[in-house]
């Protein structure tokens, strides 16, 4: 693998490559998905030296975030990889919801 990158002004630094995870438990998406072939996919990228994973709570919902957290537990590797996931939806009434707002991102 490529030296690694520095994400912006962070302490953060990655592998050039990362994976992105819709596919990893995205089954709003990609009904047909199976989420053991997903883990598979994220434990043999993290096997060959990616440590940056891209997902996002609409990923399934939840889904992707959830299966990736099944592997680096099973892998023990949490401080090893650098997870960036997207916000702003949210459920209201049965219906997705865009909200970037401050109050939606605080924690409750």
């Amino acid at each position: 693998m490529p030296e690694q990158r520095r994400i912006g002004k962070t302490d953060l630094y990655v592998n050039p490559i990362g994976l992105g995870t819709n596919a990893v438990g995205g089954h709003n998406i990609y009904p047909n998905l199976n989420e053991e072939t997903g883990k598979a996919v994220v434990r043999t990228a993290l096997e060959h030296g990616i440590n940056f994973l891209d997902t996002a709570f609409i990923y399934g919902p939840e889904r992707s975030e959830q299966l990736i957290g099944e592997v680096l537990k099973e892998k023990g590797n949490r401080g090893d990889v650098v997870i960036a996931t997207k916000g702003a939806h949210k459920f209201v009434d049965g219906k997705i919801v865009l909200d970037n707002s401050p109050l939606f991102s605080e924690p409750p």
